[in-house]
C-alpha cells in the first residue's frame, strides 16, 4: 500500500502556483492514489474554493477525524513559500514553485521537489523536477487566427496584484487584471486578437498563454517575486525563451516570431511527459518515506 498525499494550498484561484498545487492533487487521484488538499487562506474572491472540474477533496471539514491519521501516515506537500511545518506532518515534500531561496534551516529529512529545472540555486541537473503546466492547450492556441503582426490589439500584464513599481501603461493598451477578462475562455479570446503583450511579470503563466495564442510577449522587466532574473534563467526553463521579445526592437520581435514554434513544441512535449514524471515522483517519494 502506498502512503496517501496531502497538498497544503490556498483555495482555488487564478494564481498559477495555486493551480499547480490543486492540479497535483487531481493528477495523483487520477493515478488511483489517495490524495487530498488541505486548504489554508482563501484567495477565491467569491468564486469556488475548489475547481469543480477536478477531483480534489478537501479535508478541512473533517480535520478532527482525518488529520490525526494523515499527519502520521501521509506525505504532506508544502510549497516553498510556506515556512517550516505548520501542521506538524511527519513526512514532508517541499515543492519549490519559484526560484529557490535557501534560508539555512532546511530540514534534510524533507523530500525536495522542483517545479522547474531553472529553480534550484545550484543547477546540477540531478534534482528531481515535476513540471506541471496548468494551461489548457485546447483553449490557449493560435488556431484560425490572424498573423501576429496583422493584429491590432495590444495588452499589458502587470501581474501580482498590479503592484509593480514603475510600470508604464501606454495609452490605448488595455490592461489584463485578475478581474478582466473574467473567464479563462474570454482571456484566450482576447489573447488570440493580441499582437503584443507587454509583461512586467517574467515567469507568469499569462505570458505562456499569450505565446500559445500567437502573441509576442515583450518582457518589460526581468524579475520574479522581487528576485532578479536573466535571459539565461528563462532559457533554462522547460519552455525556453522562444516567443519572448527581450525588448521591443524589430530584431527581438522577429526573433520571438521565429522561435515561437520551438516554444510550442517544448510545451507539448512536457505536457506529454508529465504523467511519467508524476509516477517517478510517486515512486521516489514513497521510497524516501518507506520507514
Amino acid at each position: 500500500m502506498k502512503r496517501p498525499y496531502v497538498i497544503v494550498t490556498p483555495t482555488w484561484c487564478v494564481s498559477s502556483g495555486v493551480r499547480v498545487l490543486h492540479g497535483l492533487c487531481h493528477e495523483l487521484r487520477s493515478l488511483g492514489l489517495e490524495a487530498y488538499v488541505l486548504l489554508t487562506n482563501n484567495l477565491s474572491q467569491g468564486g469556488p474554493v475548489l475547481n469543480p472540474a477536478f477531483h480534489t477533496p478537501a479535508i478541512n471539514a473533517q480535520m478532527d477525524s482525518l488529520w490525526p491519521r494523515l499527519r502520521r501516515e501521509a506525505i504532506t506537500v508544502y510549497a516553498d513559500g510556506v515556512p517550516g511545518n505548520p501542521f506538524e506532518a511527519e513526512r514532508v515534500v517541499r515543492y519549490v514553485l519559484g526560484k529557490e531561496v535557501l534560508r539555512g534551516d532546511e530540514n534534510p529529512a524533507e523530500f525536495r521537489l522542483y517545479h522547474s529545472k531553472a529553480f534550484p540555486v545550484q543547477r546540477r541537473g540531478d534534482q528531481r523536477t515535476l513540471y506541471y503546466l496548468p494551461v489548457d492547450l485546447g483553449l490557449f492556441n493560435a488556431l484560425n487566427t490572424a498573423p501576429t503582426l496583422e493584429r491590432e490589439q495590444d495588452l499589458i500584464w502587470i501581474g501580482k496584484g498590479g503592484r509593480y513599481v514603475g510600470a508604464e501603461r501606454p495609452p490605448g493598451v488595455r490592461e489584463i487584471t485578475y478581474g478582466w477578462p473574467p473567464t479563462r475562455e474570454e482571456l484566450a479570446a482576447e489573447l488570440r486578437k493580441t499582437r503584443f503583450l507587454y509583461s512586467y511579470d517574467t515567469l507568469s503563466a499569462t505570458n505562456l498563454e499569450a505565446i500559445l495564442c500567437g502573441a509576442v510577449v515583450v518582457l518589460k522587466t526581468l524579475n520574479y517575486h522581487e528576485w532578479p532574473w536573466t535571459r539565461r534563467d528563462i532559457e533554462a526553463t522547460e519552455h525556453g525563451s522562444g516567443g519572448y521579445a527581450f525588448g521591443d526592437s524589430e530584431f527581438e520581435v522577429q526573433r520571438a516570431l521565429q522561435t515561437r514554434p520551438e516554444f510550442v513544441a517544448n510545451i507539448r512535449y512536457h505536457q506529454q511527459m508529465f504523467r511519467q514524471l508524476l509516477w517517478e515522483f510517486v515512486e521516489a517519494s514513497q521510497a524516501h518515506f518507506k520507514a
